[in-house]
C-alpha cells in the first residue's frame, strides 16, 4: 500500500462522513483493484458467450451435480478410511508414521473412489438422449440451443460485430477506465521512477476509450458501380456515378409514394429465429387458399414468435398520408411461396379463385379405415390461362368460367364427345356449313372433310416453344401438328392447342431470316384437339350458377355432369374417389408468403444475414373511431442487397383510395462525404491468358460534391491498394497541411477506404467467349463491388499499444534498477551518518518497495 493511498484513504475518512459517504464509496469503489478483476472478468466472459453456444454454458449445472455426487463418493470412501486409519493409530506415538499411514490411504482409496463411482452411479447419470434416462438439467433447452449462441437467441438476434459493439460491453469497458484512471491517480505516485507504470496506464486508457470511439463511429459495407455503355472498341464508358454506399449491418424499409424511394432505418429486426409467419393477407383469422386446400403448409411447421417494430415515419411532409405501416413478420431463410386471400370490401373485385378437394373412399394401410375428410386440394384461378390448370401427367383438372374464361359452346362439345375405347388422342373438325368430323388419331393419320385433308404431323405433350401470347404466358397444354390442305390446294401447317384454342395459329412458312409466318387460325375450318390419354376432368362455371363438368377416363370413355348441384359433388370419378368444389371466392388476392428452407438445405454463408429473408409489413388504413382498420394488408417483402439497383424486388400495395405503395427491404444506405465515384474501367489480370484471376483492377474518378474543396481524379482499385477518399496525400499541399490531414483523416468517420470486393464474374466469362469467337473486341464486366470501410481512431487504438509497448520494459527492468539504486543510496548514506567506521547497516522498511507504487 502506498503512501499515497493511505493519506488519500484518511482524508476521506476524516471528511467524507454523513451525507458525503455515497461518495466515499464510490471513491473508493473505482480505486480498488476488485472492481477491475470484476469488469474484466465480466469482459472475458462476454467474449466467451459470443463464441460458445448458449447449450454448451447450459450444461454447466449438470456438471456440477456430477461433481458433486462424484465428491461424496469420495467423501464417503477415502474420509470413511482416514477416519478408520486415525482411530487404529491413536495410541501410536509415531506422528510420522500416523501421516504417511493416512497419506497413502489417500493415494490408494481415491482411485477407488473414482472407479466406485464410474461403476456403479455413472450409468445412472449418464444422460441418453435417446431414450431420455439419466441426469441433464434443462434437457430440452440445452437441446434446442446445442449449436446457438447468445447473439442468436430471441431478443438478442445481433451479427457478431452487433454483439462486440452492444451498449453492456462497452459501459463495461468505460467502467474499467473510470477505475483505471481513478485508482492511478489516488494509488501511485507520479515520480520518475513510475513513469513506466503509468505509460502502461495510460496506453490501457488510450486503447480503451479508442475502442468505444472506433466501435461507435465504425461504418462498413460496399458499393455497386454501373460500368457505361461499351464502345465500338469494346471498352465500357464511364459509369453513371454513385453517391452512397449499402451498410453491412444495419437494415432499412423502403418505402416509394411516387416521388422515389425513402429510406426507413429499422431497429431491433432479427437475424436469426422465425416471427409472425402466420401473418398473411388481409383479414386476420381467415384462411388462405393454400390452408384451405390441405396444402402443405412450411410457415407452420418452425416455431414462430410474434413480432411487432414500429416504421419510422416518412421524412417527407405530406407523406404517409392516410396509412401506417408496422413490422409483423420475419423469415430468416426463406422462398416465396404464392398464397390466394380474400379482398376487403375496400379493396375492389378481386380475381375468381375456386379450390377443389378431392376425398377418397380406400382404407388406409395403417387403420383400414376411409379418410373422414378431403386427403388434398387445388387451387386454381379461371381468370388466368396458367391458373385454371393443375396437370401432372396422370391427372389433369380444369377449372373454367363459360366461354369469357376458357369453355366456349364448341369446346364443351368437342371435350363431351363419346370416342371409340382405345382412343388416346381425338380430332373434332368443323366447316361453317355445318359439316363436323369426330375422328381417333395418331400420328401419321389423315382426315379428310369437305375437301380439307388433315395431316396430323405430330401429337406433343407440350408445345415446341413457350407461349408468348399476351395473357397466356406461363401456360401449357398439348398440341398437335397438322399439315392442312384446303380444296383450293393451299397447304399450311396449324397447332391446335388442347387448353388453349383461342391462339390456335396457322403457319404458312418462314421469311427470309428463318422466322416463321403465322396467322390466326384460318375460320372456315375449326379443328379441337380431345386428349384421352389420362384422367381428365373439366369444371365449367357456366352461365345461370350452374357448375357442371366434364369426366374423361383414360381410353375413351366420357362422363357428362350438367350440374354439380349447390355442394358441388362429382362423385366416383373413378372408383371411390370424388372431387368437390369447397370454396369459390370471386375476390382472390394473389399475396406471397415465406416458406422457411429446412437447415440442411441452407447456404451456410447467407444464415443471419438477411440474404435470403423475407419481411412481413403490415399496411393499414385507419377506420373509424372506436373501430378497427378499415383496411389491413401484410406484405412479405424478400431483402434485396442493392435496393435502387437491382429491380424485382420491390411489392406494390393498393390502397383503397387507388394509390399504389411500393415497398422494399434491403441494407441501410449512407451517403459518401462530400464526393461521387464512377467505374471508368475494369480488367481482370489472370495467371496466364486465360486462367483463374491474379487481381482485379478497377479504374475509379473521384468527383467532389457538396462543396468539397479538392480536384477530380482517377485512382486504380486494386486487391492490395485501396482508394482512400476525400482526404489524399497530395504533394501540391506543404508538408504540414498534409500531416494535418492525415491526422484529422485518421480521428474522422468520413475518411473511407473501398477496397475491390466483387465484380461482374458471370458477365466477364460470357463477354469472353464472345471475344473468343470474335463478335466483340474484347472481354468487360458490367459492375464492379467496391467494400467500404471507415476506421476512426484506429491510430488512437495503435497509440495506447506504443504507450504500453514503452511502459512495460521501463515497468519491468528499469524501475527495478531505479528502485535498488535508490535503496543502495539510502543505504550509503545511512552508514556515513554513524560515527566510526563498519557499524552496523542500517535496515530498509519492508514497504519501502511498496511505496514506490511499484505494480
Amino acid at each position: 500500500m502506498s503512501v499515497k493511498w493511505r493519506v488519500n484513504k484518511a482524508w476521506e475518512d476524516a471528511h467524507l462522513t454523513g451525507a458525503w459517504l455515497p461518495l466515499k464509496w464510490v471513491l473508493r469503489a473505482f480505486s480498488s483493484v476488485t472492481l477491475a478483476v470484476v469488469l474484466l472478468t465480466f469482459v472475458m466472459l462476454y467474449g466467451v458467450t459470443a463464441s460458445v453456444p448458449v447449450g454448451v454454458l447450459a450444461l454447466a449445472p449438470t456438471y456440477v451435480v456430477y461433481g458433486l455426487t462424484l465428491l461424496a463418493v469420495a467423501v464417503v470412501v477415502v474420509g470413511g478410511s482416514l477416519l478408520g486409519v486415525r482411530t487404529a493409530l491413536r495410541g501410536d506415538a509415531r506422528r510420522v508414521g500416523r501421516v504417511a499411514a493416512m497419506l497413502g490411504v489417500v493415494v490408494l482409496m481415491t482411485p477407488l473412489a473414482v472407479w466406485a463411482w464410474h461403476a456403479w452411479l455413472w450409468p445412472v447419470l449418464r444422460y441418453d438422449p435417446i431414450a431420455g434416462t439419466g441426469v441433464r438439467l434443462f434437457a430440452g433447452f440445452v437441446r434446442e440451443t446445442s449449436s446457438t449462441t447468445l447473439r442468436r437467441l430471441p431478443g438478442v438476434e445481433m451479427s457478431e460485430l452487433e454483439f462486440y459493439a452492444w451498449w453492456p460491453l462497452r459501459l463495461a469497458l468505460l467502467l474499467f477506465v473510470v477505475n483505471l484512471v481513478v485508482a492511478t491517480i489516488r494509488r501511485i505516485e507520479f515520480n520518475f521512477k513510475n513513469v513506466g507504470v503509468l505509460t502502461v496506464h495510460t496506453g490501457i486508457v488510450t486503447i480503451a476509450l479508442g475502442s468505444v470511439y472506433y466501435s461507435g463511429l465504425k461504418l462498413e459495407g460496399d458499393t455497386l458501380l454501373l460500368a457505361g455503355r461499351a464502345g465500338p472498341d469494346g471498352r465500357p464508358g464511364v459509369g453513371p456515378a454513385q453517391d452512397r454506399f449499402f451498410d453491412n449491418t444495419r437494415v432499412a424499409l423502403f418505402v416509394d409514394q411516387g416521388w422515389g424511394l425513402e429510406q426507413r432505418l429499422l431497429e431491433g429486426v432479427p437475424r436469426y429465429n422465425h416471427y409472425g409467419l402466420e401473418q398473411v393477407g388481409g383479414r386476420p383469422g381467415e384462411a388462405s387458399a393454400l390452408e384451405a386446400a390441405l396444402y402443405r403448409r412450411p410457415w407452420a411447421e418452425v416455431r414462430s414468435r410474434d413480432l411487432s417494430l414500429p416504421v419510422p415515419g416518412t421524412p417527407v411532409g405530406e407523406g404517409d398520408e392516410g396509412f401506417r405501416l408496422r413490422i409483423v413478420g420475419y423469415a430468416p431463410y426463406a422462398e416465396p411461396a404464392e398464397d390466394w386471400v380474400r379482398a376487403g370490401a375496400t379493396e375492389g373485385p378481386g380475381e375468381p379463385v375456386r379450390i377443389v378437394h378431392l376425398y377418397s373412399a380406400l382404407p388406409d394401410p395403417e387403420t383400414g379405415k376411409a379418410p373422414d375428410g378431403p386427403i388434398f386440394g387445388f387451387v386454381l384461378t379461371p381468370q388466368k390461362p396458367a391458373g385454371r390448370i393443375s396437370d401432372n401427367g396422370v391427372f389433369g383438372i380444369e377449372y373454367t368460367r363459360g366461354a369469357d374464361e376458357g369453355m366456349s359452346p364448341a369446346r364443351w362439345r368437342d371435350l363431351s364427345e363419346a370416342l371409340p375405347e382405345g382412343t388416346s388422342h381425338a380430332l373434332a373438325l368443323d366447316l361453317p356449313g355445318g359439316e363436323r368430323v369426330v375422328r381417333a388419331v395418331k400420328p401419321g393419320d389423315e382426315v379428310s372433310v369437305g375437301g380439307f385433308v388433315v395431316a396430323v404431323r405430330d401429337l406433343l405433350p407440350e408445345p415446341p416453344f413457350p407461349i408468348i401470347t399476351q395473357g397466356y404466358q406461363g401456360a401449357t397444354s398439348s398440341v398437335a401438328v397438322l399439315r392442312v390442305t384446303t380444296p383450293g390446294g393451299e397447304s399450311f401447317d396449324r397447332y391446335v392447342y388442347h387448353r388453349f384454342p383461342a391462339i390456335d395459329q396457322d403457319v404458312l412458312g418462314a421469311k427470309d431470316d428463318g422466322r416463321p409466318i403465322r396467322r390466326d387460325a384460318d375460320p372456315s375450318i375449326r379443328i379441337g384437339l380431345i386428349e384421352c390419354d389420362r384422367l381428365q376432368v373439366y369444371i365449367d362455371d357456366a352461365p345461370g350458377g350452374v357448375t357442371r363438368a366434364i369426366v374423361r377416363q383414360p381410353g375413351g370413355a366420357v362422363r357428362v355432369v350438367e350440374d354439380a348441384g349447390a355442394e358441388g359433388w362429382l362423385r366416383e370419378i373413378v372408383p371411390q374417389v370424388s372431387l368437390r368444389v369447397a370454396a369459390r371466392w370471386d375476390d382472390g388476392v394473389r399475396v406471397e408468403r415465406p416458406a422457411p428452407v429446412p437447415p440442411e438445405r441452407q447456404d451456410k454463408r447467407f444464415v443471419g444475414t438477411h440474404d435470403q429473408a423475407m419481411l412481413g409489413v403490415e399496411v393499414t388504413v385507419p377506420g373509424g373511431a372506436g373501430a378497427g382498420p378499415a383496411f389491413r394488408r401484410v406484405v412479405w417483402v424478400p431483402f434485396s442487397k442493392y435496393v435502387g439497383v437491382a429491380a424485382g424486388t420491390e411489392r406494390p400495395v393498393l390502397l383503397p383510395d387507388g394509390r399504389t405503395v411500393r415497398l422494399s427491404f434491403g441494407r441501410l444506405q449512407h451517403r459518401l462525404p462530400g464526393f461521387v465515384i464512377r467505374l471508368v474501367d475494369f480488367e481482370m489480370v489472370s495467371y496466364d491468358h486465360r486462367g483463374a484471376p491474379r487481381d482485379y483492377r478497377s479504374v475509379v474518378r473521384v468527383s467532389p460534391v457538396d462543396g468539397a474543396e479538392f480536384e477530380e481524379y482517377e485512382h486504380v482499385t486494386k486487391l492490395n491498394e485501396p482508394l482512400r477518399a476525400p482526404f489524399r496525400w497530395d504533394e501540391s499541399r506543404g508538408l504540414a497541411a498534409n500531416i494535418a490531414g492525415r491526422i484529422g483523416a485518421g480521428l474522422s468517420p468520413g475518411q473511407f477506404k473501398l477496397s475491390q470486393a466483387g465484380w461482374d464474374e458471370a458477365g466477364w466469362e460470357r463477354t469472353q467467349k464472345q471475344a473468343d469467337a470474335g463478335a466483340i473486341p474484347r472481354a468487360y464486366a458490367s459492375f464492379t463491388i467496391l467494400g467500404v470501410g471507415n476506421n476512426p481512431g484506429i491510430h488512437v487504438i495503435a497509440l495506447g499499444g506504443v504507450l504500453m509497448g514503452l511502459g512495460i520494459p521501463w515497468a519491468f527492468y528499469l524501475k527495478p534498477y531505479l528502485v535498488r539504486r535508490e535503496r543502495d543510496r539510502l543505504k550509503r548514506a545511512v552508514l556515513a551518518t554513524r560515527p566510526g567506521a563498519g557499524g552496523e547497516p542500517m535496515s530498509v522498511p519492508a514497504n519501502a518497495a511498496a511505496e514506490t507504487g511499484r505494480p
